[in-house]
């Protein structure tokens, strides 16, 4: 089982999105998949999954021994699965019980994404130590960027070696200037993908399938492969 972060110390660059995204596009290819928000109290994923109406349980039900652990995970789709962030935050969320609950589901999954809540506080911090691979979340606009270097600097010094860059939203019109080594440089990770500005994942997040031909789908297809061991050469010197 690989359990990947997804984080970034700025709000609306896509972490939701991407956790969905991917975690659908593996899920399509035989894959395991579970989704685990992490954003207690406002929590997104069983609303952008369709499953807000079946949520009983919470990661947090599971810590205070309220159910079993297989009983907090709802299917959203064949072989992908959704782990609600609980409502309130309490004292007994400490990192050893959030990776003891983790590691329940060793057996389940094959892949677990960490939806970590826009900024670096609690629910990151339980993230970053239960996770042992991280993907940074950017837009490629300054305040994002500054914000997703200083994700990867906390996520490096909370032990987590294997970071790599997401940008999202990009588009081509408005971005020729944005060199991508000096993005990686600033950032200080791997690049793992770039995916288009796109009114097609845009409409996702209510429920529409992105057409499989699409951009954005195909960028989503190339980070899943890479996400599972293949070595793919990117297409652009330039984002």
């Amino acid at each position: 089982m690989k359990i990947i972060t997804v984080a970034s110390a700025k709000g609306g660059v896509g972490k939701s999105t991407f956790c969905y995204a991917v975690g659908k596009m593996l899920s399509d290819h035989g894959k395991r998949v579970l989704l685990v928000d992490m954003d207690i109290g406002v929590r997104s994923l069983d609303i952008l999954l369709g499953v807000a109406e079946r949520i009983v349980y919470n990661w947090g039900d599971v810590i205070n021994g309220a159910c079993d652990y297989r009983s907090a995970v709802v299917e959203a789709y064949n072989n992908l699965f959704v782990l609600p962030a609980p409502l309130d935050f309490n004292e007994k969320y400490t990192s050893e019980s959030f990776c003891e609950i983790i590691s329940l589901y060793e057996k389940d999954f094959d892949f677990v994404f960490l939806d970590s809540p826009a900024g670096l506080e609690s629910g990151f911090e339980l993230a970053s130590g239960a996770c042992d691979s991280c993907v940074v979340m950017s837009t490629p606009d300054a305040i994002s960027i500054r914000a997703a270097s200083y994700a990867s600097e906390k996520i490096r010094k909370a032990g987590v070696s294997d970071v790599r860059l997401v940008v999202n939203k990009f588009d081509k019109r408005y971005h020729k200037r944005i060199n991508v080594d000096d993005f990686i440089d600033t950032v200080g990770a791997r690049l793992l993908g770039i995916i288009p500005d796109s009114q097609e994942i845009y409409a996702s997040v209510n429920g529409e399938k992105i057409p499989y031909t699409s951009k954005g789908n195909q960028a989503f297809l190339r980070i899943s492969k890479r996400i599972c061991g293949e070595s793919l050469p990117f297409r652009a010197k330039n984002l």
